[in-house]
């Protein structure tokens, strides 16, 4: 059974999309027929630990966006119990990329807001207070941000004085300098949302943010724990990394 959710409201009203309907390539050889969002980490389904967190974040519905494999995240959620969380799946007949996703979801999210964020990887934010921020600024779009060490493997966000994105820098191998990186957890206003969904765009990240004007989408950098579970090197580093952020008794792979 799911942790009982905290004392926080904000997040009561907005709706929350999880992207999960990747092949999972690079995780094909350790999983095999289990998809990503259903992989193993400490004993129990990624899935788990991801919806005990949103329920204590004060979230109340969730959409799942599937494809690969989806029938086996379908059956997991039919089979085990989410506490407070209203949990509802859309299922991509092909895949639609991270933007195309939404166009499956569209109809499933009646609030003025909706927080959207990738299904393999995790950021030790605070949502209620990114929305916060979110809705003080009467943004258009918000990314959380988080700081890491190493750009390296990822692209860099380059944020303005005022606390709004100028660019997205490439992903850049000789770029080893501490900075900040797509966290890959984002909040849109309705308006925004709305004009995804009527594009012919496929990925957030290139044909929405990386074309967005400079200045117009702001920034919530975090500088807690980030980890993603996309490669097996870092599936099997997750459980030591994610062990904090789990709450209540150790839980079996069914429950």
């Amino acid at each position: 059974m799911s942790d009982p959710p905290c004392a926080k409201t904000q997040l009561a009203d907005v709706e929350v999309v999880v992207l999960a309907g990747g092949l999972g390539t690079r995780l094909a050889g350790v999983l095999q027929d289990t998809p990503k969002i259903l992989a193993p980490v400490d004993g129990a389904p990624y899935i788990r630990f991801l919806l005990d967190w949103l329920a204590r974040s004060g979230v109340q519905k969730v959409v799942f966006c599937l494809g690969h494999l989806s029938g086996k995240v379908e059956t997991w959620l039919a089979e085990n119990e989410t506490g407070p969380l209203q949990v509802e799946t859309v299922v991509e007949p092909e895949p639609a990329g991270t933007a195309g996703a939404l166009r499956y979801a569209h109809p499933k999210l009646k609030g003025d807001a909706v927080l959207v964020m990738n299904g393999d990887s995790f950021v030790d934010g605070d949502l209620d207070a990114f929305l916060a921020d979110f809705r003080a600024n009467n943004a258009l779009a918000s990314l959380m941000c988080v700081e890491v060490p190493d750009v390296s493997r990822y692209g860099r966000v380059i944020v303005n004085g005022a606390g709004y994105i100028e660019r997205f820098a490439e992903k850049d191998p000789g770029v080893t300098e501490t900075g900040l990186i797509n966290a890959g957890v984002y909040l849109f206003g309705k308006s925004l949302l709305d004009a995804i969904v009527g594009s012919p765009a496929e990925s957030l990240e290139r044909e929405v943010f990386a074309t967005a004007a400079p200045g117009s989408i702001r920034a919530f950098p975090v500088q807690g724990a980030f980890h993603d579970i996309g490669t097996p090197e870092s599936l099997a580093a997750a459980a030591a990394i994610l062990a904090p952020y789990r709450a209540g008794p150790q839980r079996s792979a069914r429950s």
